[in-house]
């Protein structure tokens, strides 16, 4: 079992090295860094979809895929960056999307609850949405108050997990997922 591990390991890096080859030489610079972070995130989700035991393997697929999409938008859409004051934070107009990939991921993460131990991805999918939905809805004003939303929704998303558990009385065993 560990040689056939190692044999699907070397298979991934290799094709994503041939990706790469013809990423560098075949398509235009544009298209380059969206197409690497594709191609990546297609070796995690593969990884995912091999195997039961890795759903861990979403979390970095989801994540670069959205920044890929994220990507190819900022080079598809023409649109105007958002001014920024000095020594800020800049974020761009598809700042929502990027952040409801993210939301997406972990909430695909959530629905796997029946078969993974991952009950808890409901948190970070209902933080990031409530992020992405204020990114969309405050537009270029979104990266003056991004930090302090930051806090605020870490804050309320873990109290949430705090109210939501399960309390366990002198003895009890946790349920098993």
């Amino acid at each position: 079992m560990k040689s056939k591990n190692i044999t699907v390991l070397w298979s991934v890096l290799l094709l994503l090295a041939g990706g790469l080859f013809v990423v560098r030489f075949y398509l235009d610079e544009d298209v380059q860094g969206p197409a690497f972070l594709f191609l990546c995130a297609l070796g995690f989700i593969g990884i995912a979809i091999r195997s039961n035991k890795s759903w861990w393997a979403i979390i970095p697929g989801g994540i670069l895929a959205s920044l890929g999409l994220v990507a190819t938008l900022e080079t598809l859409i023409p649109h105007e960056d958002y001014p920024s004051p000095q020594n800020t934070i800049t974020l761009g107009v598809f700042m929502w999307v990027l952040l409801l990939g993210w939301a997406a991921t972990f909430g695909y993460l959530w629905l796997l609850r029946k078969t993974q131990p991952t009950e808890w991805a409901k948190y970070p999918a209902v933080g990031l949405l409530a992020l992405a939905a204020l990114a969309l809805t405050l537009g270029s004003r979104f990266q003056q108050v991004f930090l302090t939303t930051v806090m605020v929704v870490t804050g309320a998303v873990l109290l949430l997990a705090l109210f939501t558990r399960q309390k366990l009385t002198a003895g009890q065993q946790a349920p098993k997922a």
